[in-house]
């Protein structure tokens, strides 16, 4: 029995999700929403829909970072739409019931089920017997006949007795379903297959509609019969099956629907004949929201008032951005809106009490319009490794609360401590940060308003609010302690009293003198007791104000240890950018220092080349000197002789003739750059050998000393 107290892992639809999210979420986050399955067909999803959430919080420009990881949303979700006709609440008429089923025990310890729970357990134990193989269109189908009927038995709440051995033979008619519904569904298949083989399909429409009219009502009938003339194109085996399938099922959930009738009191209302029973009710939180509870009329949910005024205050604070969108430290501007709020709660009420959940989604600042609105900022992400008290003041400051709040960097530390014991990771996460943030402006606002710290304290939900120190309930505390020590000290009085009171009456009679001193004595004892007494009672209020003194000083060294952790702290970082700033530095001397090595060899291997090039330069220095001086004594030879006798030339120049055996292959005269055949008069200079034509050799030496191939002096210069 226990398997169908909780649904299925497989009954969670994709659609559903967006929908679960939807609800959770700030209402004035809710435009960030995409939904990803709009455009998609409905599909079942695992783990809770965690990779849809991902894939929302991917899509949301970081709107939803407030609720943690796709991991945190999931599990709060799971809380938050685990109630009694949640499918109401969140409007889902299509698919299977995700809430399970909740057993509940009465003040004379007998367990009691809600009648709409019951529909969910028939849900689990025709998905746990029937064979459905997993297809959505088995689940949406027992989702609308369940729900259906569940609609038709609108009513008050009512409970009724849970009976297991009830449940066990509703188990055992189920594992029968799928033999009778074959039974019946074999007797409808012939008529379906002659009428699909003659394209008949409104007689097919029309036969599912006879089988089960609330399944198959008249514009899903309709529907089904586009769908079948769409297919109609299609051969006729390949249009059977799903024909067929949906025959099946229909029969099966006429078979379900027969095991229901049977036990007809258990699905339709009665209240009439119902007694009046008190059953103890669970109140359930997620983190960023309450479960809904339903009312006593159809389609009506409620929340406890505290949490009604938790959800309003967050919404305003980090949805609606109340105070960064009106800044002003004048008070009584908030003055008529915190009016109409006030007016939803009852301040002096002690018991806990409902209010509609959605009651004060629609109250947000309307009376602040007429004020000028600032420039919002959102709260910025935390670091990889968490964020300090430090951090939290500066958001504060950085999102323009100080000037709504002048004293609002004072409550940083209270709430750190305590967000900081509460932490679900290693550091401080971005998602802390926001409920750092709301903590603050909530203690702001409670210190401001009176009348909410009254309603919170009676409500018991001043501890909901981090490093928020609550004034009535530190009255009560010191009250309860100053009862408890007066009682201390009655006790010890009268145990005084009667002390001497035996010894009084416990002595034998004596004679009047001696009564008079007994009651002397007596007296004495008194007067010392109570001496005693009194030195006791100073010694307790010495000794408390030791503790209370011992205490400031424990808080007072607290907070010293905090200011020189923060102080250290600071110091670490700024020697950490210190030490940065000196690596930095050090990897640019280091680069400078190679620098200048790369130029010190550089300028070594320039020195060299230098050197080089003035050896070469002296060099060419010595060689021009000698030009130099060799032109100066050309120039004076020139100087002393004009012409050269062509007879000189002839004696001092030998004159040879080419001839075949002699000659190259080809010789050139340099002068007039013909050819020197074989048999021509040529000229040999003596120094480079070179031939000239005789003619020529005469002609060049009456304008020129030098030979025209090597430049060297011409004989007889």
């Amino acid at each position: 029995m226990a398997q169908f107290l909780k649904c299925p892992d497989h009954v969670l639809v994709s659609n559903i999700v967006y929908s679960h999210v939807y609800a959770y979420i700030l209402p004035e986050l809710r435009p960030f929403l995409i939904n990803l399955e709009t455009n998609h067909l409905p599909k079942f999803v695992e783990n809770n829909g965690e990779e849809m959430i991902q894939k929302m919080l991917d899509k949301s420009n970081n709107k939803l970072r407030m609720y943690g990881s796709a991991k945190e949303i999931a599990g709060n979700i799971k809380i938050f739409r685990n109630f009694t006709e949640s499918f109401r609440f969140f409007d889902d008429q299509k698919y299977p019931f995700n809430a399970s089923p909740v057993i509940y025990t009465s003040l004379n310890g007998e367990k009691y089920i809600y009648k709409p729970d019951i529909f969910t357990i028939i849900q689990n134990i025709a998905l746990h017997t029937i064979n459905h193989q997993k297809f959505i269109f088995f689940h949406s189908m027992l989702a609308k006949i369940l729900k259906s009927k569940i609609v038709l038995a609108n009513g008050p709440v009512e409970f009724v007795k849970f009976d297991e051995k009830m449940f066990d033979e509703i188990e055992k008619e189920m594992r029968e379903v799928d033999a009778k519904s074959h039974q019946q569904a074999i007797a409808q298949r012939d008529y379906l297959a002659m009428s699909l083989s003659t394209n008949n399909y409104p007689a097919i429409a029309s036969k599912f509609r006879e089988l089960n009219p609330t399944l198959w009502e008249d514009a899903v009938a309709n529907s089904y019969l586009k769908h079948l003339q769409l297919l109609s194109n299609r051969r006729i085996e390949t249009q059977k099956e799903p024909i067929f399938i949906a025959l099946t099922n229909t029969c099966k959930m006429n078979c379900i629907e027969e095991i229901m009738a049977k036990r007809a009191p258990l699905f339709t209302s009665t209240p009439e004949s119902s007694p009046i029973t008190f059953i103890r009710t669970p109140i359930l939180r997620s983190k960023h929201r309450a479960v809904p509870i339903r009312a006593h009329f159809p389609g009506q949910f409620v929340i406890p008032a505290v949490d009604c005024f938790f959800e309003f205050w967050r919404n305003a604070i980090l949805g609606v951005k109340l105070f960064q969108k009106y800044q002003c430290s004048d008070w009584e501007k908030y003055a008529q809106f915190f009016q109409e709020i006030e007016e939803y709660f009852d301040i002096e009420k002690k018991q806990q009490y409902f209010l509609q959940y959605d009651i004060l989604e629609s109250v947000v600042g309307n009376s602040l319009q007429q004020y000028e609105v600032s420039q919002i900022k959102d709260i910025r992400n935390a670091k990889k490794d968490g964020f300090t008290v430090q951090n939290l003041k500066n958001e504060l400051k950085y999102l323009g609360l100080t000037g709504t709040f002048p004293d609002i960097q004072n409550y940083a530390e209270g709430v750190y401590e305590e967000i900081d014991k509460v932490k679900k990771e290693r550091y401080l996460r971005t998602c802390d940060l926001f409920d750092a943030v709301e903590s603050c402006q909530l203690i702001c606002l409670l210190n401001r308003i009176p009348n909410y710290q009254k309603f919170l304290h009676n409500q018991k939900g001043c501890k909901r609010v981090f490093g928020y120190k609550c004034a009535h309930c530190e009255k009560e505390e010191e009250v309860k302690n100053t009862s408890d020590i007066q009682d201390s000290m009655k006790n010890l009085k009268i145990e005084s009293s009667n002390e001497s009171g035996s010894n009084q009456y416990s002595q034998p009679a004596l004679s009047a003198q001696k009564d008079c001193e007994k009651c002397s004595e007596s007296s004495e004892i008194l007067v010392k007791t109570q001496n005693e007494l009194k030195i006791s009672r100073d010694q307790l209020k010495e000794m408390q104000q030791k503790m209370t003194d011992t205490e400031k000083e424990l808080s007072d060294l607290k907070k010293e240890h905090e200011k020189i952790v923060e102080s250290e702290a600071k110091k670490t970082e700024e020697l950490a950018e210190v030490m940065e700033e000196l690596n930095n530095e050090k990897e640019k001397n280091q680069e400078k220092e190679e620098e200048i090595l790369k130029a010190s060899k550089e300028n070594e291997e320039l020195q060299k080349t230098i050197l080089k090039l003035t050896a070469e330069n002296e060099a060419n220095e010595s060689t021009i000197q000698k030009l130099l001086d060799r032109i100066s004594n050309l120039s004076s030879n020139n100087q002393k002789t004009n012409r050269i006798d062509e007879k000189t030339i002839e004696e001092s120049t030998q004159t040879t003739s080419v001839t075949s055996k002699n000659a190259p292959l080809v010789i050139d005269c340099l002068i007039c750059s013909s050819q020197i055949k074989a048999g021509q008069e040529v000229i040999r200079c003596p120094l480079c050998k070179r031939r000239f034509h005789s003619n020529c050799a005469f002609k060049w030496r009456k304008d020129h000393t030098q030979c025209p191939a090597c430049n060297g002096d011409l004989p007889g210069i």
